[in-house]
């Protein structure tokens, strides 16, 4: 599973980064943003995979991750091209840290259950 994981996201990856090549509207800031979204989700599920998890927690985050993922993808896409006084930006990384959060709680309330 982690080598699915690690694959596909860096097929991903290349993908963004040729679309931001060739697309003319796709702005730069917003070909970053994307990338890491797709870093940052393959990461959280390499490491939903990584960790030792129970076998339901493993797989709701899974579809979470990637739900939540291609979630943050589109708001990447729509936000403005710049970093300063963004929201989009800030939504995004809100999102990301809450993400990170359900990981760690899920980590130790995983481990409490026998």
């Amino acid at each position: 599973m982690k080598k699915i994981i690690l694959l596909s996201s860096v097929i991903l990856l290349v993908a963004n980064l040729l679309a931001g090549a060739i697309l003319s509207f796709y702005g730069w800031c917003n070909v970053a943003l994307s990338s890491a979204v797709i870093a940052i989700t393959g990461l959280l599920m390499y490491l939903t995979d990584f960790i030792h998890l129970k076998d339901a927690f493993k797989v709701s985050l899974m579809v979470m991750f990637v739900i939540a993922g291609a979630f943050e993808f589109v708001l990447s896409l729509i936000a403005p091209s710049y970093f300063t006084d963004n929201w989009w930006l800030i939504l995004v990384i809100f999102l990301m840290a809450v993400e990170a959060i359900i990981l760690i709680i899920t980590n130790t309330i995983s481990n409490k259950i026998e």
